[in-house]
């Protein structure tokens, strides 16, 4: 797995050498609001990322995620994910949560369309999904500045504190991700303010 620098962020591969730093956010009891996180002990958890594979490549299954570092400070705040559950290597889920105190400053969108970017120039996937419960706005608003579009309400499609609870699910399609891109870089080229058109006679 590729370390992923952002402007202000750095997204660290999470394995067993830090996987003690993941566990420890996990403890922080607002994550369960909206998601179904679980409670493994620390040797438990210490265990499942080491059985984890270790690069994101073609027909590689499984769970790859990475820290939310914060580059000024190198202070951990949370997760992003791909969790890849079939060979066909045709999808992926995309995960995310922040600790409470650093939400509202722009981080998990930046950490989310870093992964993003990096999961379609990197793999042959053709669709990322995500969910969310339907009463988290902000999660919807950032999946939805990030390119994916709202798709359908599941009924109980998720475990949350023990109860079943309707879900949110999103789509981003590799086409449509291809299509923002190139809309983003024609925008900035546009922007460029070259000598003659900042001194025009």
């Amino acid at each position: 797995m590729t370390r992923i620098v952002t402007e202000r962020l750095v997204l660290e591969p999470v394995t067993t050498a830090n996987a003690v730093t993941l566990w420890r956010i996990m403890q922080s009891a607002h994550l369960r609001e909206y998601q179904d996180i679980p409670r493994h002990a620390r040797e438990e958890f210490e265990r499942r990322v080491a059985s984890r594979p270790k690069r994101l490549e073609a027909r590689a299954i499984g769970r790859f995620e990475w820290l939310i570092v914060v580059a000024a400070t190198h202070q951990a705040i949370g997760w992003v994910s791909v969790r890849v559950a079939e060979r066909s290597g045709s999808s992926a889920e995309l995960g995310y949560s922040l600790l409470a105190g650093y939400r509202g400053s722009g981080y998990a969108g930046e950490a989310v369309r870093a992964l993003v970017d990096h999961v379609f120039e990197t793999t042959s996937l053709r669709n990322l999904e995500a969910c969310c419960l339907p009463a988290n706005v902000p999660s919807r608003k950032l999946l939805a500045r990030a390119g994916f579009t709202e798709l359908r309400v599941q009924h109980n499609g998720a475990m949350v504190r023990g109860r079943p609870v309707d879900i949110v699910c999103f789509e981003l399609a590799r086409p449509a991700w291809s299509q923002r891109r190139q809309a983003v870089y024609a925008s900035s080229a546009n922007s460029i303010v070259t000598p003659e058109s900042a001194n025009p006679k």
